[in-house]
Protein backbone atom coordinates (compact mmCIF):
# COMPACT_ATOMS: atom_id res chain seq x y z
CA UNK A 1 0.00 0.00 0.00
CA UNK A 2 1.34 3.54 -0.52
CA UNK A 3 2.15 5.73 2.11
CA UNK A 4 -0.46 8.95 2.69
CA UNK A 5 1.71 11.37 1.39
CA UNK A 6 2.35 9.01 -2.23
CA UNK A 7 -1.91 8.24 -2.47
CA UNK A 8 -2.61 11.70 -1.63
CA UNK A 9 -0.19 13.17 -4.58
CA UNK A 10 -2.11 10.72 -7.06
CA UNK A 11 -5.35 10.80 -6.13
CA UNK A 12 -5.01 14.85 -6.35
CA UNK A 13 -3.44 14.84 -9.40
CA UNK A 14 -6.33 12.39 -10.88
CA UNK A 15 -9.03 14.47 -9.62
CA UNK A 16 -7.38 17.87 -10.56
CA UNK A 17 -7.15 15.99 -14.29
CA UNK A 18 -11.44 15.34 -14.43
CA UNK A 19 -12.74 17.18 -17.41
CA UNK A 20 -14.94 20.68 -15.83
CA UNK A 21 -18.09 19.07 -17.74
CA UNK A 22 -18.31 16.01 -15.88
CA UNK A 23 -17.51 17.26 -12.82
CA UNK A 24 -20.34 19.11 -12.63
CA UNK A 25 -22.44 16.56 -13.62
CA UNK A 26 -21.10 14.50 -11.00
CA UNK A 27 -21.39 17.38 -8.49
CA UNK A 28 -24.92 17.79 -9.27
CA UNK A 29 -25.52 14.04 -8.85
CA UNK A 30 -24.08 14.01 -4.90
CA UNK A 31 -25.94 17.58 -4.79
CA UNK A 32 -29.51 15.42 -5.31
CA UNK A 33 -28.42 12.55 -3.36
CA UNK A 34 -27.55 14.67 -0.62
CA UNK A 35 -31.23 16.71 -0.71
CA UNK A 36 -32.63 13.28 -0.44
CA UNK A 37 -31.05 12.22 2.68
CA UNK A 38 -33.43 12.51 5.68
CA UNK A 39 -30.40 13.60 8.04
CA UNK A 40 -30.28 16.68 5.40
CA UNK A 41 -33.79 17.07 5.36
CA UNK A 42 -34.20 17.23 9.13
CA UNK A 43 -31.07 19.78 9.76
CA UNK A 44 -31.61 22.78 10.97
CA UNK A 45 -28.29 23.85 10.10
CA UNK A 46 -25.58 22.65 8.65
CA UNK A 47 -21.58 23.21 8.02
CA UNK A 48 -20.30 23.28 4.05
CA UNK A 49 -17.27 24.47 2.64
CA UNK A 50 -15.75 26.66 -0.21
CA UNK A 51 -14.38 24.05 -2.75
CA UNK A 52 -10.67 24.22 -3.86
CA UNK A 53 -8.39 21.98 -6.05
CA UNK A 54 -11.26 20.16 -7.71
CA UNK A 55 -13.46 19.48 -4.31
CA UNK A 56 -17.21 18.27 -4.92
CA UNK A 57 -18.95 21.40 -5.44
CA UNK A 58 -22.39 21.92 -3.16
CA UNK A 59 -22.42 25.60 -2.93
CA UNK A 60 -26.17 25.33 -4.36
CA UNK A 61 -26.83 23.56 -0.99
CA UNK A 62 -26.42 26.92 0.74
CA UNK A 63 -27.85 29.19 -1.98
CA UNK A 64 -31.43 29.98 -1.59
CA UNK A 65 -30.95 27.41 1.61
CA UNK A 66 -33.42 27.69 4.94
CA UNK A 67 -31.21 26.03 6.43
CA UNK A 68 -28.58 28.26 8.84
CA UNK A 69 -25.24 27.23 6.81
CA UNK A 70 -21.35 27.35 8.58
CA UNK A 71 -18.26 27.72 7.05
CA UNK A 72 -14.77 26.28 8.37
CA UNK A 73 -12.17 28.72 9.48
CA UNK A 74 -9.20 27.60 10.09
CA UNK A 75 -6.77 28.31 13.17
CA UNK A 76 -3.01 27.49 14.28
CA UNK A 77 -4.60 24.37 15.40
CA UNK A 78 -8.60 23.99 15.58
CA UNK A 79 -11.34 24.58 12.73
CA UNK A 80 -14.01 27.08 13.59
CA UNK A 81 -17.65 27.60 11.72
CA UNK A 82 -18.89 30.89 10.51
CA UNK A 83 -22.47 32.07 9.08
CA UNK A 84 -21.80 33.73 5.23
CA UNK A 85 -24.65 35.27 3.72
CA UNK A 86 -22.76 35.71 0.31
CA UNK A 87 -19.69 34.90 -1.83
CA UNK A 88 -18.34 38.42 -0.85
CA UNK A 89 -18.22 37.28 2.66
CA UNK A 90 -14.98 35.40 2.15
CA UNK A 91 -11.57 36.27 2.01
CA UNK A 92 -8.32 34.11 1.51
CA UNK A 93 -7.21 31.96 4.89
CA UNK A 94 -5.29 29.67 5.90
CA UNK A 95 -3.55 27.87 3.12
CA UNK A 96 -5.20 30.01 0.89
CA UNK A 97 -8.57 28.45 1.09
CA UNK A 98 -11.79 30.80 1.31
CA UNK A 99 -12.83 31.60 4.62
CA UNK A 100 -15.88 33.24 5.59
CA UNK A 101 -15.17 37.33 7.44
CA UNK A 102 -17.26 36.92 10.10
CA UNK A 103 -15.66 36.80 13.39
CA UNK A 104 -18.57 34.96 15.72
CA UNK A 105 -17.75 31.41 15.45
CA UNK A 106 -21.45 29.54 15.94
CA UNK A 107 -21.40 26.97 18.70
CA UNK A 108 -20.31 23.25 16.81
CA UNK A 109 -22.47 21.55 19.12
CA UNK A 110 -25.36 23.64 17.08
CA UNK A 111 -24.50 22.21 13.73
CA UNK A 112 -26.97 19.42 12.74
CA UNK A 113 -24.69 18.40 9.87
CA UNK A 114 -21.07 18.59 8.90
CA UNK A 115 -20.04 17.97 5.20
CA UNK A 116 -16.60 16.74 5.39
CA UNK A 117 -14.25 17.44 2.11
CA UNK A 118 -11.75 15.05 1.58
CA UNK A 119 -9.42 13.90 -1.52
CA UNK A 120 -10.87 10.71 -0.92
CA UNK A 121 -12.60 8.47 1.53
CA UNK A 122 -12.62 4.62 2.24
CA UNK A 123 -15.94 2.24 2.67
CA UNK A 124 -15.35 2.47 6.67
CA UNK A 125 -15.79 6.64 6.03
CA UNK A 126 -11.72 7.17 6.68
CA UNK A 127 -10.48 10.36 4.41
CA UNK A 128 -7.80 11.38 3.08
CA UNK A 129 -7.51 14.96 3.69
CA UNK A 130 -4.66 17.61 2.97
CA UNK A 131 -2.69 16.16 6.57
CA UNK A 132 -3.66 18.33 8.67
CA UNK A 133 -5.72 16.95 10.57
CA UNK A 134 -8.48 19.34 11.16
CA UNK A 135 -11.61 17.56 10.26
CA UNK A 136 -10.34 14.44 12.18
CA UNK A 137 -9.63 16.56 15.50
CA UNK A 138 -13.12 18.07 14.75
CA UNK A 139 -14.95 14.52 14.99
CA UNK A 140 -12.83 13.06 17.87
CA UNK A 141 -13.83 16.04 20.20
CA UNK A 142 -17.90 16.47 18.68
CA UNK A 143 -18.75 12.57 18.05
CA UNK A 144 -22.35 13.79 18.04
CA UNK A 145 -22.49 16.37 15.13
CA UNK A 146 -23.59 14.10 12.25
CA UNK A 147 -20.67 13.74 9.71
CA UNK A 148 -20.63 13.50 5.73
CA UNK A 149 -18.18 12.96 3.46
CA UNK A 150 -18.14 13.89 -0.59
CA UNK A 151 -16.10 12.52 -2.92
CA UNK A 152 -16.41 11.26 -6.80
CA UNK A 153 -16.90 7.86 -7.06
CA UNK A 154 -13.83 7.04 -8.25
CA UNK A 155 -12.23 8.51 -4.99
CA UNK A 156 -14.13 6.02 -3.24
CA UNK A 157 -11.64 3.22 -2.01
CA UNK A 158 -11.93 -0.09 -0.70
CA UNK A 159 -9.19 1.04 2.33
CA UNK A 160 -6.68 3.53 2.34
CA UNK A 161 -3.80 3.91 4.67
CA UNK A 162 -4.85 5.25 7.85
CA UNK A 163 -3.86 6.45 11.45
CA UNK A 164 -4.52 6.19 14.94
CA UNK A 165 -5.66 9.53 15.08
CA UNK A 166 -7.64 9.35 12.04
CA UNK A 167 -11.05 9.20 12.55
CA UNK A 168 -14.40 8.37 10.16
CA UNK A 169 -17.49 10.24 9.19
CA UNK A 170 -20.53 8.64 9.65
CA UNK A 171 -21.51 8.61 5.96
CA UNK A 172 -20.09 9.10 2.72
CA UNK A 173 -21.86 10.10 -0.01
CA UNK A 174 -20.69 9.42 -3.88
CA UNK A 175 -22.44 10.33 -7.15
CA UNK A 176 -23.53 6.81 -7.78
CA UNK A 177 -23.34 5.40 -3.52
CA UNK A 178 -23.94 6.55 -0.01
CA UNK A 179 -22.37 4.18 2.43
CA UNK A 180 -23.13 4.49 6.27
CA UNK A 181 -20.50 3.72 8.69
CA UNK A 182 -21.15 4.65 11.93
CA UNK A 183 -24.95 3.29 12.38
CA UNK A 184 -27.88 5.30 11.18
CA UNK A 185 -27.44 8.87 9.79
Amino acid sequence: MLSKAETRKTLLARRLSLPDAERKRMDAAIIETIRSLDSFRKANSMALYVPVRGEVNLLSLWMGSEKDVYFPKISPEIIAFHRAESMNDFAPGCYGIPEPTCRDACNVCDIDLIVVPGIAFDRRGYRLGYGKGYYDRLIENYPDVKTIGVCFDEFLMEKLPDDPWDRNVDMVVTQFSVIKTNGEV
